[in-house]
């Protein structure tokens, strides 16, 4: 333990704080993305030299690789598609099922921050209260892990109406897309459930002593 019960020096808690505030202030970031999932569907950058960058909606780049060249390849199609996408509902629909894919991840950044500004704060306590935002944060993690699938089926099936194979209830799961995820977000629990069992042990060990 540091001096004054600071898990951590002067210098290095600053520091700490410092980069919590960046995870904070990240998570809150993922809110206006999320909004502009259903007000600019699909917006990316797209720069060249005549007219500089600027911010384009491109709603076919949401659908499946195949599905999208399909549409891409008939102006029809893609009007068809963009008209759709458009409406107010469908908008709405896609800011909800962007929710289920970056509500999940904001939570886990967010106790990643939060976290890191208990570190850096005063008193004994800190790193347990640290530690406790990790495991929140991992269990955010595991449920991002999970979303992900789900936020497939549900993206596929809402524009399904607006392409050519008409609408369509979409199932589909790719293991190998959230194993290596899932396996990664477990291991972080688990380390940290350990860490706040040694804690615990240690604790009971020195009001025994």
């Amino acid at each position: 333990m540091m001096q004054d019960d600071n898990w951590l020096p002067p210098r290095k808690a600053r520091l700490s704080r410092a980069i919590g505030a960046i995870f904070v202030l990240a998570a809150v970031v993922m809110g206006i993305v999320i909004a502009v999932a259903g007000l600019s569907p699909g917006a990316s950058p797209v720069c060249d030299f005549e007219t500089g960058c600027m911010w384009r909606n491109r709603p076919a780049i949401l659908l499946d690789q195949d599905l999208r060249g399909s549409v891409l390849a008939s102006p029809a199609r893609l009007r068809t598609f963009e008209a759709y996408v458009a409406r107010p509902d469908v908008r709405l629909g896609l800011a909800a099922v962007e929710t289920i894919n970056l509500g999940p991840f904001a939570f886990v950044i967010l106790g990643v921050g939060l976290a890191l500004r208990r570190l850096g704060g005063s008193g004994s306590a800190a790193l347990a209260k640290a530690l406790r935002w990790l495991r929140l944060s991992s269990i955010g993690a595991i449920l991002w892990a999970l979303a992900s699938p789900l936020y497939d089926c549900l993206l596929a099936t809402l524009l399904s109406p607006g392409t050519p194979n008409g609408a369509t209830v979409e199932w589909y799961i790719y293991l190998d897309k959230i194993g290596a995820g899932l396996l990664l977000a477990l291991a972080a629990y688990t380390a940290i459930w350990a860490v706040e069992a040694g804690l615990e042990a240690r604790r009971d060990l020195d009001s025994f002593v």
